[in-house]
This record gives structure tokens, sequence and C-alpha cells, in this order.
């Protein structure tokens, strides 16, 4: 069946989040930096995000204390542990560099081709309302994806990885789930929660990560214009 709809998540699939994240914890540990391999303590940064996430959602924790407590996680996973006051300190300057993101390069291109053959396309992000769109907004993505069609989880009151979510999207854009596919770096969020859902997915592994389970997307890639190839194949 063909696809008529493409949805992407935010984070880490349309532009780059490891380096406001490197970025950031090298002016911060500058000592740390040297010792710690950053692109893993940023994939542990990113699962304990998603692990808190959950707690988030259900208002066990506050947003500040998520956003301590999964740098803090992370450090501590590779023995070099921080306080709670430095670790303030890091989001204050992560902040700051998430207001100068950039889009992966392929991004334009990919997104005109989607609409030059006639897909909806859309996006899905966890995160709150203002700071999420305010990305979107800086990013230029607005010019490509219509509001109607982003879906941001404190908006909509679910969260990734609860296929909720894109049962959501799918009703909203009155598309069936089989026509859909979604594309994102995070197997859990972005490749289990929507083939819960019915949809297909497309794994954007450019951090090459592992499987957490026997899943198996429509395609796994590390290029983001490969998607085009996929597209057309699927019919």
């Amino acid at each position: 069946m063909a696809i008529k709809a493409v949805f992407f998540d935010l984070d880490d699939t349309l532009h780059d989040h490891l380096y406001p994240f490197s970025k950031a914890f090298k002016d911060s540990f500058p000592n740390l930096y040297e010792q710690v391999d950053v692109v893993s303590l940023y994939k542990k940064f990113r699962d304990f995000s998603d692990l808190l996430w959950k707690k988030y959602s259900y208002q066990e924790l506050t947003l500040e204390e998520l956003r301590i407590a999964r740098i803090v996680m992370a450090s501590e996973y590779f023995q070099t542990g921080i306080t709670n006051e430095q670790a303030s300190k890091f989001q204050a300057q992560y902040a700051l560099n998430l207001e100068n993101l950039q889009l992966f390069a392929e991004v334009p291109e990919l997104i005109d081709s989607m609409k030059a053959k006639g897909k909806l396309v859309g996006i899905i992000t966890n995160g709150p309302v203002q700071h999420q769109f305010n990305k979107i907004n800086s990013l230029g993505l607005t010019s490509y994806v219509s509001r109607e069609h982003i879906f941001i989880s404190d908006e909509v009151g679910v969260a990734k990885p609860n296929k909720q979510i894109f049962h959501h999207a799918a009703q909203k854009v009155n598309i069936i789930p089989s026509e859909i596919v979604y594309i994102g770096d995070s197997w859990p969020n972005d490749v289990v929660a929507p083939m819960e859902a019915g949809w297909k997915a497309i794994w954007y592994n450019h951090r090459k990560r592992l499987p957490g389970t026997d899943h198996k997307p429509l395609a796994v890639i590390d290029h983001l214009l490969s998607i085009i190839d996929i597209i057309d194949k699927d019919i």
C-alpha cells in the first residue's frame, strides 16, 4: 500500500542534537571532556532523557528535575559523576546552544522531494510546546511543514513511546496507519512505538545504536536522502 504521509522526529533526526550537547559539555567540563567519549555520553544522555520522560509525563518529575537528572545519570554511568549544581550550569549552557541549531544538510531536499511526490509531511516530537516549537521555527521548518501537522507531546497530552500519540496524529490527518511512515533516531520512540500503532518506520541510525527488540522497520539508514528511494519502492 502506497505511503501517503511521512512524519519525522525532530531532535537528532532533522537537526544535529549532538553538537550543542558536545559544546556545552566541553565548555562546562573541559577536563572531563578529555576523558570521556562524548558521543557515547550523548547516547546515554538521550537514553536517560527518554527514560525520565515517562516520569515527567506522569508528573512524577518537573521538567527542570528531568534536565538535571539526565546528565547526572549519564555522567555516573561513565563514572565521572557531577553535582546537581554542575549539572544545572551545564543545562544553562546547553539551552543557550539549542538557540543556534542547524538542519542536517539533506533535510530541505528531502522534504521538498516528499512534497513534490504528493506526500503529507509532518513532525511528532516529545517536549514542552513552546520549547519545541521555538526550535522548529528557528530551524525554518515552518516553511516546510504546516502547523496543523506538527504534534508536540505536551500539547497532545501523551508522549512517545506511547503509541497513542501516533493514533492521534493519524486521526488528525485522516490517513490510515499503514499508509504513514515515521522516521527517527530512537529505537523505542521512533521504531517500536509507531510500528505498534500500525505505522511503518524507518530507523535513522546515524549514531550506530543497537536495536532493543525484534521489530523489523521498513529500513535502517544512515543518510536521510536514502528515504526517497525507499518511499518510491514501497508501493
